[in-house]
């Protein structure tokens, strides 16, 4: 093919050489093949190049150095012409096939650098770090024209494949292959014979990571990935495109390529080991805080029915309103154990995902009749307002949690407000959206802390008592609900929780059934 290129450049020019010399004699055009020649060189290499000057000094010399058509000259500087076209043709087409040939390996270099430096840019950065063997995989492909290649990973005490790019081949005995590649620690190439024989050849790495092929075109490579000590998995590389060895400068890119990927898979480690310590200490530090919390919480209502019923026990005949207010202590004191242990069941089935709201048709004004029922002697001596207006349509929800939603926050308003404050409890729709607030006169909490209040056992730094835990149950209720809660302070009158709860229109009457909620 660079032959008839050759060819056909020179015969091109000797054709507008002769066009051109009809209308008169013009100096200097031989440079016309030089021009040509050294866009030959350029787009071509140098052998084609070598040919078109040889081909152009015979070609000038036959068809346009008097005598014509015979390769002797009349004039002997003639013989100067044409030595200096084959020469200044000759080496400005060796000069451009060298500038051509620096230019591609530049930008190959550049190419593969960029391709490290994008590994390890997103090795660095990416959270997935899926996402980066991905990519390393493809860009290795595309710089070294593979076919294929695949990341074998330790995962569980087990080899597994993370990664693919291409459609590798399937190798025979291949896991006795990446075992010794394990094993040794050290990369292996097998080579496929033209008797259909597999040879299997060590190849050899330096001290800088650089492999050596040994000059064999090899059809697939195990290349290890050492962490430390140990071989934390395997770089398979399936046979080039076009079959070719494998170079120097393409060895050191695979070693390079295979140290990136072991940087991102220790990178990878090592964020593993530090969420589990995170996740450890937390574990620890919620573990403190729930025994600070519920020991507390559980020795005062514990302490007073011990010493109501001892109280019973121990007097023989006691005064019967004694009697009933003794009583009505441990019932009260029962109730306050009840939502104790009730909460922490709770909580710990919002953190395992289990408690999922079972949705019907609800009226609002139902829960709150409910919840002050059931609250009526925390109450007791307390101005309670219910603010809710009868055109407030049902809403789809779970009676029960959200029963004990409003508990939690009517519970939480008579604990840290003032003996006596009122407290009201208010519901509207807006915006398809259905708003319930629950407002306590005479408490405030720092707006810096507002956000926190709903954080599992965290108490504002200005009260005592209590365990966290009612708030951050309702917070996890509202939003398995697809709503969201939040505590503002009202001026200097009091406290409001507020949550809301989607309410879509319900068109269908009585019958229908209330919307899905997605997890």
């Amino acid at each position: 093919m660079d032959t008839l290129f050759a060819a056909a450049l020179v015969a091109g020019i000797s054709f507008v050489i002769g066009l051109a010399g009809r209308f008169g004699h013009i100096s200097n055009i031989s440079n016309l093949y030089v021009i040509g020649i050294a866009l030959l060189a350029s787009r071509r290499g140098l052998y084609p190049a070598v040919l078109a000057s040889l081909l152009a000094f015979l070609a000038f010399d036959w068809f346009f150095i008097p005598p014509v058509h015979t390769f002797t000259v009349n004039d002997p500087s003639e013989y100067v012409a044409l030595a200096t076209l084959l020469a200044t043709s000759m080496i400005i087409g060796q000069l451009l096939t060298i500038a051509h040939r620096r230019t591609a390996e530049a930008q190959r270099r550049q190419a593969r650098t960029q391709l490290l430096y994008a590994v390890s840019e997103a090795a660095l950065s990416n959270a997935s770090v899926n996402t980066v063997y991905t990519l390393a995989l493809e860009r290795l492909n595309g710089a070294l024209d593979l076919a294929a290649s695949r990341l074998l990973l330790w995962e569980d005490s087990r080899l597994e494949e993370v990664a693919r790019e291409g459609t590798p081949v399937e190798v025979q005995d291949e896991e006795r292959i990446i075992q010794r590649v394990i094993d040794e620690g050290r990369p292996l190439g097998w080579q496929l014979m033209a008797n259909n024989v597999r040879v299997v050849q060590e190849l050899r790495i330096a001290e800088d990571g650089t492999i050596s092929a040994s000059g064999a075109a090899f059809s697939g490579m195990y290349v290890p990935l050492p962490i430390e000590s140990r071989v934390e998995g395997v770089l398979v590389i399936g046979a080039a495109r076009a079959p070719r060895l494998l170079t120097e400068e393409e060895a050191q890119l695979l070693g390079a390529f295979a140290n990136q990927l072991a940087i991102a898979v220790q990178r990878e480690r090592y964020a593993d080991q530090e969420a589990r310590a995170r996740a450890l200490e937390e574990s620890d530090r919620l573990k403190s805080a729930l025994i600070s919390s519920v020991s507390h919480e559980l020795k005062t209502p514990l302490a007073a029915i011990k010493a109501s019923a001892t109280s019973l026990l121990e007097v023989g005949d006691v005064d019967p309103e004694v009697r009933r207010e003794l009583t009505e202590s441990i019932n009260c004191e029962t109730d306050r154990l009840t939502r104790l242990v009730s909460n922490l069941l709770d909580m710990s089935r919002l953190d395992a995902g289990a408690l999922q709201p079972h949705v019907e048709w609800v009226s609002i004004a139902d829960v709150v009749a409910e919840v002050l029922d059931r609250l009526a002697p925390m109450l007791e001596g307390r101005e309670v307002r219910v603010l809710i207006p009868d055109e407030i349509p049902p809403t789809p929800m779970d009676f029960v949690q959200v029963s004990q939603v409003l508990m939690n926050l009517v519970d939480n308003a008579v604990r840290y407000s003032p003996s006596g404050a009122g407290i009201s409890i208010s519901a509207e729709v807006v915006r398809d959206q259905l708003r319930v607030s629950v407002f306590n006169e005479g408490s405030r909490v720092p707006p810096s802390e507002l956000d926190r209040l709903f954080e599992k056992f965290y108490r504002a730094s200005d009260v005592s008592g209590g365990t966290g835990l009612g708030l951050a149950i309702a917070r996890g209720i509202v939003e398995a609900h697809g709503g969201r809660i939040w505590a503002e302070n009202v001026g200097q009158r009091g406290m409001a929780f507020s949550f809301t709860l989607p309410a879509p229109a319900r068109e269908g009457g009585v019958g229908q059934a209330p919307p899905v909620l997605s997890a």
